[in-house]
This record gives structure tokens, C-alpha cells and sequence, in this order.
């Protein structure tokens, strides 16, 4: 769940994927950070999110909802690779060659580095991580993270 964190939080500055509001759209020069992770840091921080609550809680109910999830984000990241092919075709197939779906594969294959995260992406991804497991305690009714051993 921590890396889930990181990722959600790494997605939401400088993410090429998100709306530019009519203003030319524009690719980093190099995938650094969450980007060089996944090209969708976001949905896949969704099915990291889906699928460790399946892991731990693999009851009926939680298999409906975190299998939706993860289901429903990895399909979403495949789709938005389509329409962003489609509507940015100058920009969008040069991002896809310096990043990939999977995550880490763009590492593996050697075409990112691992690295380059900004503060605010490990920092935020912490905070976030630890409100969120905190947050179990009262809307759950048990502890979840680091607060099962505080």
C-alpha cells in the first residue's frame, strides 16, 4: 500500500495524461520518478489498492469491489492509451516508447531509469499512506499498516 501511495501521489504533478484545459499538451522530455515506474502511475496505485485488499480480506464482497477496481483500472489505462494515441498522435506514441504499461518494464528494457523522485511523491505517498491506515482504525474497526504494532 505504501508504494500504491507513492504512486497516486507521484501522478498527481506533471502527469502528461491528465487534461490540459484546450492548451497544447506536452510529454516530459525523459520518464523520470512514477513515470519511468508505469506510464499510468495512478491506475496502477488503483489496482495496487485492489489487489493487496483482496489479499488480505478475501471475502465475497471485498472480491466484487477491489476485483472491479483493479479490473476496471487496468482496463481504463489500456483504453487511454488508445484515445491518447488517437487524439495526441504526435506526442502520445513518443511518451509509450519511453515508458511502458507493465510497471518497471520500461527499467527492464532499458529505456527509463529508476529514480528521479520528487520529494513530494515520497513525502505525500508517506502522509498519505499513513492517514489511510490510520483511517482503518475508526471506519473499520481494526488497524491496517504500521498502527498494528503501535
Amino acid at each position: 500500500m505504501l508504494v500504491a501511495s507513492v504512486l497516486l501521489v507521484g501522478s498527481l504533478v506533471g502527469n502528461p495524461a491528465l487534461p490540459t484545459g484546450g492548451a497544447p499538451a506536452r510529454t516530459p522530455g525523459e520518464a523520470r520518478g512514477v513515470y519511468a515506474v508505469t506510464r499510468h502511475p495512478m491506475l496502477w496505485a488503483f489496482s495496487l489498492w485492489g489487489l493487496v485488499h483482496v489479499a488480505v480480506l478475501p471475502t465475497w464482497s471485498n472480491l466484487i469491489l477491489a476485483g472491479a477496481i483493479v479490473v476496471l483500472s487496468l482496463v481504463g489505462a489500456a483504453l487511454q492509451d488508445r484515445k491518447k494515441e488517437r487524439l495526441q498522435p504526435e506526442l502520445w506514441p513518443a511518451w509509450e516508447v519511453k515508458t511502458s504499461f507493465w510497471p518497471f518494464a520500461a527499467i527492464a528494457g532499458g529505456r527509463a531509469r529508476f529514480g528521479g523522485f520528487r520529494a513530494h511523491d515520497l513525502a505525500g505517498g508517506l502522509v498519505l499512506w499513513l492517514a489511510a491506515t490510520w483511517a482503518h482504525i475508526p471506519l473499520a474497526g481494526w488497524a491496517a499498516g504500521v498502527w498494528r504494532w503501535i
